[in-house]
Formats: C-alpha cells, structure tokens, sequence
C-alpha cells in the first residue's frame, strides 16, 4: 500500500475514533446530550445539503440549518414531532420558492423533507422507554457492520455492479455482504441484551442493510447529479456529515415508520 493510502487510512482511523467517543456518550446519557449532538448534525447537514445543491449558503441554506436544527430541541418544549413532520411540506414550498433562479432548487426544497424525517427518527427512536439507548446503538452499530462487510465481499469477490450508474464500486456482492454483517450484527445485540427474538430481529437488520444502502445511493445519486464527491470536507478522512449518516438516516427513518406501523409491538421483539 502506498504512504498516500496508508496516511488516508490513518487518517481515517483517527477521525473516527475522535467522533465516536463523544456520540457513544451521547447515545448512551441520552437528553439533553443526545439531542445537542443531533442538533449540531442537522445544522451541518442543512449547510452540507446547501452547498450541494445550491454551491452556496446564503438565507435559503440559513433557513434550512435552522429548521432542522431547531427540531432535536423541540423536546425540550414539549411541542411534538408529529407537528414538524407535518408542517415540513410548507417549508419545502418556502425554500423552492427562495431558489427559483437556481437550478437545483428541487433537491434543495426536497432537502426539508430529506433531514427532518431522519432528525425526527433519531429523537423518536432514543426516547423509546428503557430500550431507547440499545435500539439506537443497534441501527448504529448495524449500519456500521453493513458498510464493513459490504467493503470486505466487494473488495473479495467483486462481480455486477449493483447501481453502475450512481455508484460504481458498489457491487452484488457488497450487498450481500452488507446484509450478513448486519444479520450477525443483530444475532450479537438479540443474545447480548438478551432480547425476545433474536432470529426476527437478526433477519430485521438485514433488511435495514437494504434500506440503509438505499439511502447511500440516494445521497451518492444527489452528488453524482451535481458532480461532487464528498457533501463536505468537514471529517478529515471521511467527507461530511452526510456522506457518515445517509445509511443511518434511512435506517432510522425507517425503523420509526416500523415502530409507529405496528402501534409499538415491534418493540416487544426487543
């Protein structure tokens, strides 16, 4: 391997372990920290998804980071999330209607609706009663496992791409491999907590895997249509914040809409 690559892949390494110390505090204390830390992603994210989509952060991005930041703190006023949920569509409205000389002014409306339903799942998902701090830990450690295992079979056995056109290097493979590393992520978390149905929930973080690639795709589609590589500079070694969360966001999301489907039982899997 090359100094060039040996020096990223340290680079790497060390950004992540200096972010993971403060979100695995945060996870595990919960709010107000939790909802800080969320709060401090969105701002970021809004300004990421500016500069993506607009190629800079003027008032409509201002807006933006300040509409999803704003929500991980409604908590602390009481006001539910149900209403931001709802009331997102409006500003979607808003900012088409600041961008209307921009050419990506669809993506940046969109981009409302894009963060705040993840932001409202991660809240969602912490407050859920005694199970909140495992469950979040699980979709985090899942998506983490599903991009280490989808790394690990592309690179081995390689073969069809799974989506050529918006991502290259991903591969058939890579799923699979994403999907196996979350099973086992899965099975790990069921006997560790000793939670009710550790097959169901095992086959259920595979399934997040699919989800999770999906919301990688999405945000790797929204880069490649504007020609742009990282959504940001912002974590040496890594890209931005989004470019670190779009699996976990679609994951979240996803598992929220599951939790609020099923009025709840799915928890009793847990």
């Amino acid at each position: 391997m090359s100094n060039k690559k040996t020096n990223g892949l340290h680079l790497r390494i060390l950004s992540a372990l200096v972010i993971s110390g403060p979100a695995i505090a945060a996870i595990y204390f919960g709010s107000p920290f939790f909802n800080i830390m969320i709060a401090l992603f969105a701002i970021l994210m809004g300004w990421e998804w500016s500069k993506l989509c607009l190629g800079e952060f003027k008032l409509p991005g201002i807006l933006l980071s300040a509409y999803v930041g704003i929500i991980p703190l409604l908590s602390f006023i009481n006001i539910p999330l149900l209403e931001v949920i709802l009331i997102t569509p409006v500003m979607c409205a808003l900012l088409f209607a600041l961008t209307l000389n921009n050419k990506g002014r669809i993506w940046f409306a969109i981009g409302a609706l894009y963060l705040s339903i993840p932001i409202c799942a991660f809240i969602f998902l912490r407050s859920a009663d005694a199970i909140g701090v495992s469950v979040v830990f699980w979709i985090a450690c899942m998506v983490v496992a599903t991009d280490t295992g989808g790394y690990a079979f592309g690179i081995t056995i390689g073969g069809p791409k799974l989506a050529p056109k918006i991502s290259p290097k991903k591969t058939w493979a890579g799923l699979i491999g994403g999907m196996t590393g979350a099973f086992l992520t899965g099975l790990a978390f069921s006997l560790g907590f000793d939670w009710a149905e550790p097959i169901l929930i095992s086959c259920l973080s595979a399934g997040l895997a699919v989800i999770a690639q999906m919301g990688d795709l999405f945000e790797s589609h929204a880069k490649r249509h504007f020609d742009v590589k990282d959504s940001s500079q912002i974590i040496p070694g890594h890209g931005g914040i989004l470019d670190r969360l779009d699996g976990m966001m679609s994951a979240s999301a996803f598992m929220a809409g599951l939790i609020l489907a099923t009025s709840g039982d799915i928890l009793l899997w847990f």
